[in-house]
């Protein structure tokens, strides 16, 4: 029997004291065409030797310049899917962050541009990546976000 991989995977919605969330802008990668220049939230793989909240916090400042305390991430969604062609358990989780402000943004190589946007946009901005608009229409259905 073959020895089952594992992989983890996180995203954050940072909202500030406006209630507004950030979204940013995948640069464009000729690798990933499906996903250039189309919405993304921070977020990306947890090393190993991580753990997802951890992970998320470094890809929140990696690619955003935000730098947030751990304990502010409450987890909100998660999933995982067995990917048969790597024989690969993936897991995806997706964490809130209530900031009482807005904070700047210092983008990465890997975004090109950002907007704050209200809550009720997220579910038209997320149409092409499955995992996020599953767990944000999740979060709207059991009250977790609200459309204001």
């Amino acid at each position: 029997m073959q020895k089952l991989a594992t992989e983890s995977g996180t995203g954050v919605l940072v909202f500030n004291e406006k209630g507004e969330v950030l979204v940013l802008t995948a640069s464009e990668w000729k690798a990933r065409p499906d996903r250039s220049l189309k919405p993304d939230l921070p977020g990306g793989a947890v090393d190993p030797g991580e753990t997802e909240r951890d992970g998320v916090k470094r890809e929140l400042f990696e690619e955003a310049g935000i730098s947030v305390d751990l304990g502010q991430f409450t987890l909100a969604y998660t999933k995982t899917i067995f990917f048969e062609p790597k024989n690969t358990s993936v897991s995806r989780f997706l964490y809130f962050a209530f900031l009482d402000y807005t904070p700047e943004v210092t983008l990465s190589w890997e975004h090109c541009a950002y907007e704050w946007v209200s809550p009720r946009v997220l579910i038209e901005k997320f149409e092409n990546r499955p995992f996020y608009k599953e767990a944000i229409d999740y979060c709207f259905t059991v009250g977790l976000i609200t459309s204001a």
